[in-house]
């Protein structure tokens, strides 16, 4: 399975308003609840909390990858979701974060089998899609940013792994 394939444009979310950390998860929370009803919310936020007190998710460039692990969930889910308002996640940086990539994944799932997760992380630290991202005009257009941005790395990773298997 491929990062692509867990993103959903209806789980695409510009201008979410939270002035936390916990709000912040609680809207991303709800949000995946009301696009499958067999979460709970309650249980969804407490998946992401359990992963927040482990660290913070927060990678730095405002940007932050909550994930959390739910029995009910049967394949790895994304949410992609905007901040109208950056807040304190303890980033490394020590920057408040406006972006938000979440996924809620199966109880035992092995992240190693979810493919370009690193291409999603190097693409979220690049300026310039970062402000594509905070630019954006509506859910459809941050979906399009997103799912653009992370072709473009896995074609480009595939170019320089061609290029080292015919050198």
């Amino acid at each position: 399975m491929h990062i692509e394939d867990v993103i959903a444009p209806e789980l695409c979310v510009l201008g979410a308003q939270a002035t936390s950390r916990k709000k912040a998860l609680q809207f991303v929370a709800n949000l995946f609840a009301e696009h499958n009803s067999q979460y709970e919310p309650f249980l969804l936020l407490k998946a992401l909390f359990a992963r927040e007190q482990l660290g913070t998710t927060a990678i730095g460039n405002g940007v932050a990858l909550p994930h959390g692990r739910l029995k009910e969930c049967e394949v790895p889910v994304a949410a992609f979701v905007t901040l109208d308002q950056a807040t304190v996640f303890d980033a490394p940086d020590q920057e408040p974060i406006d972006i938000i990539f979440a996924l809620i994944v199966p109880k035992d799932f092995n992240f190693q089998e979810l493919e370009g997760l690193d291409g999603l992380i190097e693409v979220l630290k690049d300026n310039k899609v970062c402000a594509q991202i905070r630019h954006a005009h509506n859910n459809q257009a941050l979906y399009e940013i997103i799912e653009s941005a992370i072709a473009k790395n896995a074609k480009q990773k595939n170019k320089e792994k061609d290029k080292e298997v015919s050198t």
